[in-house]
């Protein structure tokens, strides 16, 4: 649930940036770094479960990140649409409870959710990139 919830909303947040309008990305490199930032919580977070580790602190940076998306991207999406974003990220917040999911299933299924979150980390990483190339 944790993982495609933050797959969805990465796939959605791509296509959403990667089709502004050139005059929209005056804010590029603060908002591509906060993408960045995301990604790398989510990549932390999959690289310490795939070492069957518990992902410490990586909730509490999920949710500080959360809390800044409407303000963050809100004059680019609208702030109604960050805030559903916010919000939608702030109910997967808990990003560190995949480690009790992954418990106890099959290496494939494990391999399957820590899959669909790199994926979502990659789609946070494509929106940094792009917002960069496009400044």
């Amino acid at each position: 649930m944790i993982a495609e919830t933050l797959f969805k909303i990465g796939k959605e947040l791509f296509s959403i940036f990667s089709n502004l309008e050139e005059k929209r990305l005056q804010r590029t490199i603060r908002v591509a770094e906060y993408f960045s930032q995301l990604a790398q919580i989510i990549e932390d977070t999959s690289a310490y479960l795939k070492q069957g580790e518990y992902p410490h602190g990586e909730c509490e940076n999920l949710r500080v990140h959360a809390t800044k998306m409407q303000q963050t991207i809100g004059d680019l999406v609208g702030a109604d649409e960050a805030k559903i974003y916010a919000d939608r990220v702030m109910q997967v917040w808990e990003i560190e409870a995949m480690h009790g999911e992954l418990i106890g299933v099959d290496e494939a299924e494990k391999n399957e959710k820590l899959k669909i979150l790199d994926a979502s980390a990659g789609y946070f990483r494509g929106i940094s990139a792009h917002l960069r190339v496009t400044s």
